[in-house]
């Protein structure tokens, strides 16, 4: 029996999400969710929960975010399914291959074009702090900033032409005096999440069942999971 799907998912992983589509011929009805919510998890919180509110006409909403900072927990739907991937993050919803990303962590701060467009991405907070406070001031500050940080890394998706990006990250990494490394990420996980053929790595939350932070974590009970839905 074939089911009428939403999905909501982050603009900031909108070019990765178009190419998991592409890649299984599959689209669903789509809303792009702003990526400046992230700035604050209550208020990403608060605006996915008014699209699912406004949504209870579908049987599934595909989530395509992480725990992202818990800005999901405590999400609720009263009478549409939800689906979650069990991931961190989006850095880990693209890297959840690469066997050395728990070792970059807290050292690296990653980017992708999608990182890079948003209003408080760190190429426009350099950019604000150069029109406030000059060229040569601005790189002290964005230094002291990211002081703790010791590499900034680019995820390459595939999703897109790097050239550009990689430009504009390279340069990034000599202002804030970061080494600059390109880190090979994939759409895998979308594609899996998409077509419907779930593993541990999809959560089914009921209705009535509000997203818990557990149910994105690598060791909990599945709140419900099938291998694939029709």
């Amino acid at each position: 029996m074939k089911i009428n799907i939403l999905l909501i998912a982050c603009g900031m992983i909108q070019d990765e999400v178009t190419l998991a589509m592409k890649n299984t011929g599959i689209t669903y009805d789509t809303i792009w969710m702003s990526s400046d919510l992230h700035i604050n998890p209550d208020f990403l919180r608060s605006e996915l929960q008014k699209e699912i509110d406004k949504n209870q006409d579908y049987d599934l909403i595909l989530l395509a975010y992480g725990n992202c900072g818990k800005g999901l927990v405590g999400i609720v739907s009263e009478k549409t399914e939800l689906a979650i991937l069990r991931s961190e993050d989006c850095i880990h919803m693209l890297l959840h291959k690469n066997k050395k990303l728990k070792s970059f962590c807290g050292e690296t701060y990653f980017i992708t074009k999608g990182w890079m467009q948003g209003k408080k991405s760190l190429k426009a907070e350099y950019h604000y702090a150069i029109n406030k406070y000059g060229r040569k001031k601005a790189g002290i500050i964005m230094g002291i900033m990211f002081k703790n940080h010791k590499s900034l890394i680019m995820i390459d998706t595939g999703a897109y032409d790097m050239e550009e990006w990689v430009h504009c990250g390279k340069h990034l990494g000599q202002v804030l005096k970061l080494d600059f490394f390109i880190a090979q990420g994939d759409v895998d996980l979308l594609e899996m999440f998409i077509s419907l053929k779930w593993d541990h790595q999809v959560v089914l939350i009921f209705p009535n069942h509000k997203i818990s932070a557990d149910d994105f974590g690598i060791d909990c009970v599945v709140t419900g999971a099938v291998n694939e839905r029709e």
